[in-house]
This record gives structure tokens, C-alpha cells and sequence, in this order.
């Protein structure tokens, strides 16, 4: 084990895809790094997951794609943790920007049994199909599949412009729609 002591040496294996440097990898820094992700995330379950599709990302990583190792091997884990952290805790709360954007009126109260939420469910089905195709699925794609604004341009081929007016448009368009609906 002595040769993965060296850094440039270890991370040329792993881009050739070595089994026993990316093995090296992952036991010397797996723990280490999901501590990190947790002071980070403050959830373990999140942080173990993160480090494991870090590692999984990194194993699958093309060899054109590994960038060139400018400072010890830990330094580059760390910053992709932590990159990765930053993105998670960006993607949630722009998960929550959207669901506090979907204000329900004062007067609604939860559904409380199963013949309720399929009522709701249906009458949502119902309100996103009477909106514009292009509009449906951009709302589709960023409340229920929670996809970004970056995302749904590239998916749609639609600039990020076009993709916000038409949430915003949405929006107004559900609530419009659902407002006498909700009981």
C-alpha cells in the first residue's frame, strides 16, 4: 500500500480506473468526509448520501474529466464535498421558495382522508391540463419534479427568462383556477 501514499500517483490510478486506488480512496476518506457533510448539512442520513453518490460520481468520472490535481488528494475531496453540500442546501431551500410561493387560502384545511386527497389530486390534474402546453409543462417539470430553472430551459430548449415568466404565469393560472376549488 505504500505507492498510494503519493497523491499524483493514486489519483493517476483512480483516473484509469485502479479498483484498488479508488478502494484506497474510499477507506481512507469516506468517514472523514461524511463528518464533514454533516457539519455541513446538519443531516447525517443527507451527508451519507451525498458522500456515497460523491464516490460513486467519482469512480463513474470519464478519464478527460478528472481535473488536474493542483494540491494534496484531501484538499479536492473536501472542496467537492463541500460544493456539493452548498448545492444540496441551495436546492432545498429553492424547493421551499417554491412551496411557500403555492399559498393556499386562509380557509383551506388538509384533506383528511384518502377520498379527499384524491379529490385534490384530481382537481390539480384537472387545473394544470387547462393550462397552456408550454406553461403545463414548465410547472410540471419545476413543482413536481422540482427540476431548476436552468433545467427545465434545457430540457425545453427555452431560455431561463421564458421558464421563469411562464412559473409565474403558472402560478397565477393554478391559483386562479383552484381558488374556488380547495375545501
Amino acid at each position: 500500500m505504500e505507492k498510494y501514499d503519493n497523491d499524483i500517483y493514486i489519483w493517476q490510478r483512480l483516473m484509469i480506473k485502479d479498483p484498488s486506488a479508488f478502494e484506497c480512496i474510499y477507506k481512507k476518506y469516506r468517514v472523514w468526509l461524511t463528518i464533514s457533510a454533516i457539519n455541513i448539512l446538519q443531516n447525517e442520513v443527507e451527508a451519507q448520501d451525498l458522500v456515497q453518490k460523491f464516490f460513486i460520481s467519482l469512480w463513474q468520472m470519464e478519464e478527460t474529466k478528472f481535473p488536474v490535481l493542483n494540491g494534496p488528494l484531501k484538499n479536492f475531496l473536501f472542496v467537492s464535498i463541500r460544493n456539493r453540500c452548498l448545492d444540496q442546501i441551495r436546492s432545498d431551500e429553492r424547493k421551499k421558495r417554491r412551496y411557500a410561493s403555492l399559498q393556499l387560502p386562509l380557509s383551506y384545511e388538509p384533506p383528511t382522508n384518502v377520498l379527499e386527497n384524491k379529490e385534490l389530486q384530481r382537481q390539480l390534474d384537472a387545473a394544470i391540463k387547462q393550462l397552456p402546453d408550454i406553461r403545463s409543462r414548465v410547472f410540471k417539470l419545476g413543482y413536481i419534479h422540482q427540476k431548476t430553472r436552468q433545467e427545465i430551459a434545457a430540457e425545453l430548449g427555452i431560455s431561463e427568462a421564458t421558464v421563469k415568466n411562464h412559473m409565474a404565469l403558472a402560478l397565477k393560472n393554478m391559483r386562479e383556477l383552484l381558488k374556488d376549488k380547495v375545501y
